[in-house]
């Protein structure tokens, strides 16, 4: 768990790059207690991608079925591989995972928000079939 909040630590170091809005500091959703409370149950899971006893990455997904939406959709919350570890095939086979669990679980499509700086990320989710459907806008006032 220690070392899921770890690299959950640092996933939120690199989307605060790509996001002035977020916090490079951690969030309530670092938090052990958070993270088990809300990996418990059969529409969460959580896989990790172990090197020499070592986490070096992880994604964590679940089921919903949001209140607009015909049937169960399977959201991609977080994925992310240590930088000393990337471009190795480690996040491809942490989505390929959940996807089979999804699929496994009668979902019908699944989500993931990516940011649009994050290139790699966005190769990777669009080289396994994933389509861009909408895009989320944003007015930043300077104070």
């Amino acid at each position: 768990m220690q070392q899921i909040v770890k690299l959950s630590e640092k996933l939120g170091k690199d989307e605060s790059t790509m996001d002035s809005m977020v916090s490079p500091l951690p969030s309530e959703f670092q938090n052990p207690k958070w993270i088990l409370k809300n990996i418990k149950g059969e529409n969460t899971v959580v896989f990790v991608a172990e090197t020499n006893g070592k986490i070096v990455g992880y994604s964590l997904g679940w089921i919903s079925q949001p209140w607009s939406y015909k049937a169960k959709r399977g959201y991609i919350c977080d994925c992310f591989v240590e930088k000393s570890h990337r471009r190795q095939g480690i996040g491809k086979a942490l989505v390929k995972a959940m996807l089979e669990w999804f699929k496994d679980k009668g979902v019908e499509c699944v989500e993931a928000d990516i940011y649009s700086k994050n290139i790699p990320s966005l190769a990777l989710f669009k080289g396994l079939g994933f389509k861009e459907v909408s895009k989320r806008l944003r007015l930043t006032f300077k104070r």
